[in-house]
């Protein structure tokens, strides 16, 4: 467990879209602004809620370059995950010359690499950064689960190229588990329903998809349980959670930008073949939304 008080809460930030399916500027500076007002400790820039797998790559480095712009003002990871190390690579060095200050990566899929290789595209990754770089760890959409058992993962885990893990995964234990094969390792939570669980596991912070939403909700369940005050933590985490299972019922990100939408931010639709939610599903996440949501 981490000795160090948590870092703070870090907004997966989507990517906007115009009306012609182009990235927009103006809109993302505008999400930027609002959650560095709410207390965002910083973001994490093109990874599965900014749709990363959908961009272009030359997309994708714009997006660091806007984020870039705000990088004396809070913490940014850039995620540099790929198919292949290659690309990685040139994620990675576009985001250390825009003044990036951490990185990310989930692990190479669909070929089903052996710990070897896999151990070797962090490994180039963190070349190309010049510092360790967040295992993006998320095996529902990956489908690559870490193996504490095998002896080359235990090796990748505390050689440096792995500066910490971004744990999108239900399994506090293993979370734990990481910090005892490498108890530098950074750890930050990435499934919000279990923030008060994860916290209580020693954490370093989190990094929420709907953050990008209710961030000012997420920071009274995150100041209760600082304060000691479990209770309330845990009723703060309840009402979240009410929402969370109505937008993860529905499509996660779709509910998410449909929700921004209709905070007037203006952002867009997603990327096919994400479809749109339907006027029913639109209908029940803003009832639950407004029944469950704290500012």
């Amino acid at each position: 467990m981490s000795e160090n008080q948590p870092e703070g809460l870090y907004v997966a930030a989507i990517t906007p879209f115009k009306e012609d399916g182009t990235v927009d500027d103006d809109a993302t500076r505008a999400m930027i602004e609002r959650n560095l007002s709410e207390g965002a400790a910083g973001f994490f820039v093109a990874g599965s809620s900014g749709e990363c797998f959908m961009l272009t790559e030359a997309e994708r480095i714009h997006l660091f370059e806007v984020f870039s712009e705000y990088r004396d003002r809070c913490t940014m990871f850039a995620h540099v995950g790929s198919c292949g190390t290659e690309e990685s690579v040139r994620y990675a060095k576009a985001a250390r010359e825009l003044g990036f200050q951490r990185f990310a990566a989930t692990p190479p899929i669909y070929y089903g690499y052996p710990a070897k290789a896999v151990a070797g595209y962090y490994d180039d990754i963190a070349a190309a950064a010049g510092q360790g770089v967040f295992f993006y760890n998320i095996p529902s959409n990956t489908h690559y689960d870490i193996d504490l058992s095998n002896p080359e993962i235990r090796s990748m885990l505390a050689s440096g190229s792995i500066a910490g893990v971004k744990h999108t995964n239900l399994d506090v234990y293993q979370m734990e588990r990481l910090r005892s094969v490498n108890p530098a390792l950074k750890c930050f939570g990435g499934f919000e329903n279990e923030m008060v669980a994860f916290l209580a596991m020693g954490c370093d912070g989190f990094i929420g998809s709907t953050f990008n939403f209710m961030l000012p909700h997420y920071l009274k369940i995150y100041q209760a349980y600082l304060a000691g005050d479990g209770q309330e933590a845990r009723r703060l985490q309840a009402k979240a959670n009410n929402i969370l299972e109505t937008l993860m019922s529905v499509g996660l990100f779709p509910a998410i930008k449909h929700v921004l939408n209709e905070d007037g931010m203006g952002v867009g639709g997603m990327r096919r073949p994400f479809q749109p939610l339907s006027e029913d599903s639109a209908a029940l996440v803003d009832k639950v939304v407004a029944e469950n949501r704290v500012s």
